[in-house]
């Protein structure tokens, strides 16, 4: 009987400790949120054939890297942070935002104000892609925001210098790391 009472003894410590063990906060590997991007392809006067396909591309890159979930989008009505109808998505929705646009795309103040605080005050990202050099040629703070305006093109090849920041960027590690 002394033997059962401590063998029953030993398995209740044991239940309390597996119990105790399990609700202590033991630190997971915390998984980073997939981030949301952005992709606007819209334009106002030449259109770009690629526009359709780098939007697919973007949206097939995020997808099989697991990385990003990509909305696409042909008009700018998402770009601002006031609460749209039918909860809409708007900035707020996004980590980042990705131009592949052309010319004076239909923006308001609001809207024009709601991005440059997007990248400038919460620190999100903008991507402009191609001619997304020659959207708002006419807003200054739109062209210190992109780096400059696009002039035209070269028509002739010539050797570019590549200039790598960080090494362990994403883009350095598949198919062109003989660049970086």
């Amino acid at each position: 009987m002394g033997m059962i009472r401590a063998i029953g003894g030993f398995s209740w410590v044991a239940v309390i400790c597996v119990s105790l063990c399990s609700s202590q906060n033991v630190p997971v590997a915390a998984v980073p949120p997939i981030k949301r991007l952005l992709f606007l392809g819209e334009e106002k006067g030449y259109r770009h054939e690629a526009v359709s396909h780098a939007a697919g591309t973007m949206e097939r890159l995020g997808r099989e890297s697991g990385l990003w979930t990509t909305t696409i989008r042909t008009d700018t009505e998402v770009l601002t942070k006031k609460k749209l109808e039918y909860n809409a998505k708007t900035l707020n929705d996004f980590d980042a935002v990705m131009f592949y646009t052309g010319g004076d795309l239909e923006m308001n103040d609001e809207q024009k104000a709601s991005l440059l605080s997007f990248v400038h005050d919460d620190g999100k990202g903008f991507i402009g892609v191609h001619s997304a050099t020659i959207t708002f040629t006419s807003w200054p703070e739109y062209g210190e925001m992109i780096g400059g305006y696009f002039d035209e093109h070269p028509w002739v090849t010539f050797d570019a210098p590549i200039v790598v920041e960080d090494q362990a960027f994403l883009g350095c590690s598949s198919g062109v790391s003989h660049l970086c």
